[in-house]
């Protein structure tokens, strides 16, 4: 639940730490305690009021309820319903917390906790129309295209490890996605999925790292070719070779 909702810390403190250039100054804040530090929701709000400031007025907090300014519409208000949660009423429970604010990319992404697990929205911060994803959108240079890297060992996040998704006025259409089912076909190697940290997005061209349970990572990329997205993924011949 809200409360406990560590299979989603991993994702979350990761998106947080890639927010650094976004918002420097939450790197100011003091010190997670140590309850904070092992739940998701209560890690993402602490980062949060850092995060608010970088946004320029388009999003602020009135206690349990994020309001969002988008400027052609009337605000979003996206409100906590901790008694549900305590009440464990699994389809109600909900909380929410500010992860970006991308003007490059005209949207704030919002991520949405739920009794298990999370979704991520993109919300363009003009007409308010959100995108729901499955894990933190990470955008080109110019802010027209994303990447979203879904799968993680402890959740439910549908059928790709990969997608690139790009902007269309104010929504976003799915481009490329790689599925989980593919990665033993491309490297039978593999004793289990990788997971994927983008590392740094040069026009074309996207640098890679990937790890699996109890791997040392390797690092591959993403470029676009004539025929659309390559992934160069394998992993080094002798990296499982023991297993």
């Amino acid at each position: 639940m809200i409360g406990d909702i560590l299979p989603s810390l991993r994702r979350a403190l990761l998106a947080i730490a890639a927010l650094a250039p976004l918002a420097a100054c939450a790197l100011l804040q003091p010190p997670l305690d140590q309850d904070c530090a092992k739940n998701a929701m209560c890690a993402a709000r602490a980062a949060e009021p850092a995060l608010i400031k970088a946004s320029r007025g388009l999003a602020e907090r009135d206690g349990d309820t994020l309001i969002l300014h988008p400027a052609g519409t009337a605000p979003l208000r996206l409100t906590d319903h901790k008694a549900a949660c305590a009440a464990h009423e699994v389809d109600n429970c909900d909380g929410y917390a500010l992860m970006a604010s991308v003007p490059r990319a005209r949207a704030l992404v919002v991520q949405q906790f739920l009794y298990e697990g999370s979704y991520f929205l993109l919300i363009d911060n003009v007409t308010g129309r959100q995108t729901r994803l499955n894990a933190m959108p990470f955008f080109s240079p110019d802010g027209s295209e994303f990447l979203v890297a879904p799968y993680d060992e402890e959740n439910d996040t549908g059928p790709d490890n990969l997608e690139i998704w790009r902007r269309v006025g104010d929504d976003a259409v799915l481009e490329w996605a790689h599925t989980i089912a593919q990665e033993h076909g491309e490297d039978p190697a593999l004793p289990f999925p990788y997971q994927t940290r983008l590392l740094r997005w040069n026009q074309d061209r996207i640098a890679l790292e990937f790890f699996s349970r109890d791997s040392k990572p390797w690092r591959g990329s993403l470029a676009r070719t004539a025929d659309g997205w390559r992934l160069s993924a394998q992993s080094p011949p002798e990296l499982f070779s023991q297993r």
